[in-house]
């Protein structure tokens, strides 16, 4: 049976996708690697971002299921904040100089997971 014909799992609501502040950074690299990479935020909601990568010159080093450490840096009511999180990347579309990759976040320690929801929450009050 095709997948177009399959039934979905009803996964519930979708989160709201938010456009990130442009004061928002990440560096992404492969869990337990030390090269990153500096990739542009497409957008982001509480459960995870779209990464959008276009570079002629080479492609990340990212297929589906890769662990991921995500390490995003911001200001948030003019102090710095940083936040690290360990996502896993559930699609990939694209070609290998322009893909764009859903990443689910999957752990976070406490503290992260504090800064995290604040840095969402200040954005969605944004949007009022």
């Amino acid at each position: 049976m095709s997948n177009l014909l399959r039934p979905q799992p009803d996964s519930g609501p979708r989160s709201i996708r938010l456009t990130p502040p442009e004061n928002l950074k990440i560096q992404v690299k492969t869990l337990g690697t030390k090269l990153s990479f500096d990739v542009p935020i497409s957008n982001l909601s509480r459960s995870g971002m779209l990464l959008e990568w276009s570079n002629n010159k080479y492609a990340l080093p990212f297929i589906e299921n890769t662990l991921v450490e995500l390490e995003l840096t911001t200001k948030i009511r003019g102090e710095p904040r940083r936040v690290s999180i360990l996502g896993k990347v559930t699609r990939k579309f694209g070609e290998e100089d322009s893909s764009l990759y859903g990443i689910k976040l999957i752990h976070s320690g406490e503290q992260d997971q504090f800064e995290w929801m604040n840095l969402l929450t200040s954005m969605e009050k944004s949007l009022l």
